[in-house]
């Protein structure tokens, strides 16, 4: 038998902006593998699937993500609807459904107006022309048109008693919205062509949506309307040919692993839109055509939001409190390059639903957050360079066999995976010894495992350090453990 103790420690990048992960998110990164975390476990071969009731543990905090610290501005708003980046005027826009009102910032997060009397303001949408911005108003039965130049609302559109639109798209000259209550959503438009805009109801009274469906449209794919079911799991998707002022559906299919659409755009050249839906855990991509898929963005659990740079660049957002909040990928590509974590210290803020939007020139992505505390604030995010993945560190050493020899092995995880030939070191330091003796290297297992032996014949207390030094898209870490042996 022998006496354990712990000395933690860690080794963070010095780029690294936001303070440390706190403990419980070391625990929340063994328990799901996947979240932003280095996980290390020396366990022994008899116990290879977890760690002895009696194994001693350390964790270790993880450095944030490396990257400039983002701008942030606090916004006016009781709750959040949606945001619509405005690259003609330098503007966004969010709504606030308590509030019934949209708030206009400046792309630092500058509050220059706001336009209230919008009961229930649920979704935007830009035209064309940047010149008017459609707010569905379901507490009104209403779509309000606003003046990007005025901020004044200069039209509105009656849906219909008890229609209650919440979702919207601009196809060409047409408005399409989503409507209706649990149990009977359909489609609708307004046709702007006329001087007095015609609103027809029923677009899609027989495909029986469930309620407000997700719409998307492209000016890379005209004529073309992609709707998702929300509320609902298992969810429906379908694709309507929208040319003309009927809606006639192409494409159908039902999505068995996926439910309650998030949010749904198109890729940068139309011909595919990103799901995010709670599940499965990455970002599904599938063809406008026939809804066939088309690839996948793999970013972690619980994809809430996706936007799409003129460039093609994919940011894929998840409802995460204990990992890297956006990842960061090149079009078409299976890995992330980069991720944003907005966790710092104590503070854990979530991105919301459908919370992220481009600036025109591809180099600031904004991002709407709040923190689960009561009466938290609604944060708008300015993010420029993606940073590293945040990393974790956790200890295991179990009995030592009578001989003295130890069989190490671990595992490392994170959000973003690490390239082959990535190596962990692990060194031991003896009682009375000033340096410590290096362990051979350690490469990793195609299942980022590893496994090496060690024997120690000394009396005191040893100390095992494992380190993992980091690489182009990783943060280092390190954690110590002791082990008296008497």
């Amino acid at each position: 038998m022998f006496l354990r103790r712990h000395r933690f420690s860690t080794s963070i990048d010095a780029k690294a902006e936001a303070g440390t992960v706190t403990r419980a998110r070391a625990r929340a990164a063994v328990r799901t593998w996947g979240t932003a975390a280095l996980t290390v476990a020396l366990l022994a071969p008899t116990a290879a699937a977890g760690a002895p009731a009696d194994a001693a543990a350390a964790t270790a905090p993880g450095g944030a993500a490396a990257q400039p610290r983002a701008a942030f501005s606090v916004l006016p708003l009781d709750d959040y609807g949606d945001m619509v980046v405005d690259g003609v005027h330098g503007r966004l826009f969010f709504s606030d459904p308590v509030r019934g009102a949209v708030v206009v910032t400046d792309f630092d997060g500058v509050v220059l107006t706001q336009v209230t009397g919008l009961a229930g303001a649920a979704q935007l949408a830009l035209s064309a022309d940047a010149a008017t911005l459609y707010a569905a108003l379901p507490g009104a039965d209403t779509v309000a048109a606003i003046s990007t130049a005025t901020h004044e609302v200069v039209a509105r559109y009656a849906t219909g008693v008890g229609t209650a639109p919440r979702t919207l798209a601009v196809s060409g000259e047409r408005l399409w919205f989503g409507y209706g209550t649990e149990g009977a959503g359909d489609i609708g438009s307004v046709d702007l062509t006329t001087a007095s805009p015609v609103v027809t109801l029923g677009q899609a009274t027989a495909d029986n949506w469930y309620s407000a469906p997700a719409l998307a449209t492209s000016e890379a794919a005209p004529g073309v309307l992609v709707v998702g079911e929300r509320d609902v799991s298992p969810a429906t998707l379908a694709v309507y040919d929208v040319r003309t002022a009927t809606a006639r559906r192409t494409a159908e299919r039902r999505l068995h692993d996926a439910g309650d659409t998030q949010d749904l755009t198109f890729t940068a050249d139309g011909k595919n839109v990103i799901l995010a839906s709670g599940s499965p855990y990455h970002h599904q991509v599938l063809r406008t055509s026939d809804l066939a898929d088309a690839g996948r963005y793999p970013a972690a659990a619980y994809p809430n939001a996706v936007a799409v740079a003129a460039d093609g660049a994919v940011a894929a957002g998840v409802d995460s409190r204990y990992g890297s909040d956006v990842f960061m990928f090149k079009p078409g590509a299976s890995l992330s390059h980069g991720v944003f974590e907005f966790a710092s210290g104590d503070s854990s803020p979530l991105l919301l639903p459908a919370g992220l939007g481009w600036a025109p020139d591809n180099r600031r992505l904004f991002a709407v957050t709040r923190e689960t505390r009561q009466g938290a604030p609604v944060i708008l995010r300015v993010l420029t360079t993606p940073g590293k993945a945040a990393t974790e560190a956790v200890l295991h050493i179990p009995s030592t066999t009578p001989s003295g020899t130890r069989s190490l092995t671990g595992r490392l995880a994170s959000d973003l995976p690490f390239p082959a030939g990535s190596t962990v070191t692990v060194t031991r330091l003896d009682p009375g010894a000033t340096k410590p003796v290096k362990l051979p290297p350690t490469t990793l297992a195609a299942d980022e495992t590893f496994a090496l032996t060690d024997r120690a014949t000394t009396r005191g207390y040893i100390t095992y350090t494992v380190s993992f030094a980091g690489d182009a898209l990783h943060l280092p870490s390190s954690t110590s453990i002791e082990v008296y042996m008497p």
